[in-house]
């Protein structure tokens, strides 16, 4: 049901989002069963290899489409709060919100009609661990279903809407380091814009004096940006060190990508993720996500790791 981008690569905008969960199976039953998203890549947390790491997305796992979840089995429930992704929304073909509301019901999973706070239909809803998604309805996308889908797919990630108390440098570095320009205001929220492809778009809604969010299960970790490879990476985070003076994490591998982390001065965790080596570096791409895959160095304890780890279908 979703499909992938093909030629809609651009160098900025949104890489991906990880939300943490309680239950794999459920988790996967809920996103790619009932979203219909791929499971693109069944690894583990490389800093706790006794816990997945699940990689959602289009057909390769396209920067701009992928949601991937961290499966910490013991993890209590988080609250969302300022400084905190608050929405990921996902974007689908207009027309499709009543199709997408009769599946979701069908389905048992609870959904509402709301608006953005730009006028936009949308269909909020929660993962099974409480994260709040939504679907939007799209006007704008370049990449065309296929005729020969029999249902609406999901398109990509759309806007991610971050609760900050109030504007702050958190809006230079979207600009000057992120590729994002100010777009719209309206009702507290300022819209970025970096593209018109999956994952061009973010929201941050000045809410006031609020309490702090806390990590758990059902938020998200990181928001993670794009960066055409590692020397744009090392630009992007040198100007975060020198210009803002922000501490940035040295570059972690992870396989498919490499990343650099920091704190926004909004309070949330950001990182810059290479588009590169991408997801089918270790996998036939007709066959992504079926089995687990290891990084080099605990291939070793595979044995032990497939003992610990829960099935997953």
């Amino acid at each position: 049901m979703i499909r992938s981008n093909g030629s809609c690569s651009q160098s900025r905008g949104l890489h991906h989002v990880t939300t943490i969960v309680s239950d794999v199976q459920r988790s996967s039953d809920f996103y790619a069963g009932i979203l219909g998203l791929k499971r693109i890549k069944k690894t583990v947390c490389y800093d706790d290899p006794g816990s997945y790491h699940i990689y959602y997305g289009d057909d390769t796992g396209s920067s701009g489409t992928v949601i991937s979840t961290l499966a910490w089995g013991c993890v209590s429930k988080g609250m969302v709060g300022v400084g905190e992704v608050v929405q990921t929304a996902f974007r689908v073909r207009s027309g499709s919100i009543k199709w997408w509301s009769e599946r979701l019901k069908a389905a048992n999973v609870a959904c509402n009609l709301d608006y953005s706070p730009f006028g936009e239909p949308t269909l909020c809803v929660a993962d099974p661990d409480g994260t709040t998604l939504a679907l939007v309805e799209s006007e704008k996308i370049d990449c065309e279903q296929g005729a020969g889908d029999t249902v609406p797919a999901v398109l990509g990630l759309g806007d991610v809407t971050l609760n900050v108390r109030a504007e702050d440098s958190t809006i230079d570095i979207l600009e000057d380091v992120l590729g994002f320009k100010r777009l719209s205001q309206a009702n507290g929220a300022i819209r970025f814009f970096a593209h018109d492809g999956p994952g061009g778009s973010l929201t941050l809604q000045t809410v006031g004096a609020s309490s702090r969010g806390r990590l758990g299960g059902g938020t998200i970790r990181h928001v993670a940006f794009r960066a055409a490879g590692i020397e744009d990476q090392a630009k992007m985070a040198k100007k975060l060190q020198q210009k803002y003076e922000i501490a940035v994490t040295e570059p972690i591998e992870r396989t498919y990508l490499t990343a650099v982390g920091f704190r926004a001065p909004c309070g949330v965790l950001f990182e810059i993720a290479t588009d590169g080596p991408g997801f089918t570096v270790d996998e036939d791409p007709d066959h992504l996500g079926e089995s687990l895959k290891l990084p080099a160095f605990l291939e070793e304890r595979r044995p032990e790791l497939t003992n610990i780890l829960p099935s997953l279908d």
